[in-house]
């Protein structure tokens, strides 16, 4: 039988302390006093009878003391600390101001160019990174002797020259491999967007923009990336001329990279260029803040960095869709567009894992 006037003794005592110090050494005196007796008779006793019945007892013994234990140490316990004390100890710890995080520069202007658009009211188009060499280069007339078409210049997903295996006109004087043309590749750039966006808005007013990753097989150094983000922009409308491109070209610079008006007339230029799906076509340069210094890595010396493309669509690309309106189509780099505006002198360093760079960007 379990003598319950040794539980009754123990459940008084446990009440009774007031510590946790306390607590534990009544338990462990309590323990030692009723269990250490049963453990030596066990090992005295020979009758495999007494010795299960002795067995149980401290079994039982065990666990019921173990429970009230458990049960009284709760009240002990760090979460049950008055309120007020545990205010007294949190201000007494030593406080460590936190290095908040920030967004990457690139982030960061991906956030101006949505604003951007969404000011202006442009239509946003996403599309596969994977397209088809007809979306990429016949539709926008670019011939099959352009060195685009290289596959020293573009990453096809299937061998092209394998595929040259018939010739039909289109456009009448522009002719393109029928074959080759449904071979898939990775996009040079996002203008292939800027097809869908005619058929989608077939002989409607609209401005488009899309925005992604295009590839394109270079030598990465400070200035170019194999991989990077281009904005695409389309302004479809009656009557369009140089003036609204020079109004498109500015508000983007003003929005993106200038906070004033007056900042930009005297820190771009505009010259003519050439596009084989724009006539006429047009590059944007902008001023380098180097003053024509020789070294210099982003302008090599000649006091320009070119920006962006752009230009009126050819009739030839209108006339299915629109062919009583003029487009203009613009085309710029976003990591170009970065470092410009943080002075990044190394577009590569936008995805390095340097510690300066980024704290320039917490605090920029």
């Amino acid at each position: 039988m379990i003598d319950q006037t040794s539980f009754k003794e123990l459940e008084r005592l446990i009440k009774e302390s007031s510590s946790r110090e306390e607590l534990d050494s009544v338990f462990k005196n309590w323990r030692a006093q009723h269990t250490l007796p049963i453990r030596e008779k066990i090992k005295q006793e020979s009758s495999t009878e007494e010795k299960k019945r002795l067995g149980l007892l401290l079994k039982t013994l065990t666990e019921q003391s173990q429970k009230m234990y458990e049960t009284r140490k709760l009240d002990f316990s760090s979460w049950n600390t008055p309120f007020y004390e545990a205010r007294e100890l949190e201000s007494q710890a030593e406080t460590i101001s936190p290095n908040y995080s920030s967004k990457n520069l690139l982030t960061k202007v991906f956030e101006s160019v949505y604003n951007f658009l969404e000011t202006n009211n442009f239509y946003f188009y996403e599309e596969s990174e994977i397209v088809k060499v007809r979306e990429n280069f016949d539709s926008l007339l670019i011939p099959e002797t352009h060195p685009a078409r290289a596959e020293s210049d573009s990453y096809f997903l299937s061998n092209i020259e394998s595929e040259k295996t018939a010739i039909f006109p289109r456009f009448n004087k522009y002719r393109f491999l029928k074959s080759s043309s449904e071979s898939l590749m990775l996009r040079t750039h996002t203008t292939t967007s800027t097809l869908k966006l005619l058929r989608k808005y077939k002989g409607k007013k609209f401005l488009g923009a899309s925005m992604g990753n295009v590839y394109r097989k270079e030598d990465n150094d400070s200035t170019h990336l194999s991989q990077f983000n281009q904005l695409d922009l389309v302004w479809v409308d009656k009557r369009l001329d140089i003036a609204n491109l020079r109004e498109l070209i500015e508000n983007l610079l003003i929005s993106l990279l200038f906070e004033k008006d007056s900042e930009i007339k005297n820190h771009y230029r505009l010259r003519p260029s050439y596009f084989p799906f724009t006539s006429p076509s047009y590059e944007v340069d902008l001023e380098c803040n180097c003053k024509k210094a020789k070294d210099c890595c982003l302008c090599k010396g000649t006091g320009w960095i070119e920006l962006l493309g752009c230009g009126f669509l050819r009739q030839e690309i209108l006339e299915k869709t629109h062919s009583n309106c003029v487009a203009i189509a613009l085309g710029i780099g976003i990591e170009r567009l970065t470092i410009l505006k943080y002075g990044v002198k190394d577009v590569r360093e936008l995805y390095r894992n340097n510690f300066s760079n980024l704290v320039v960007s917490a605090v920029s």
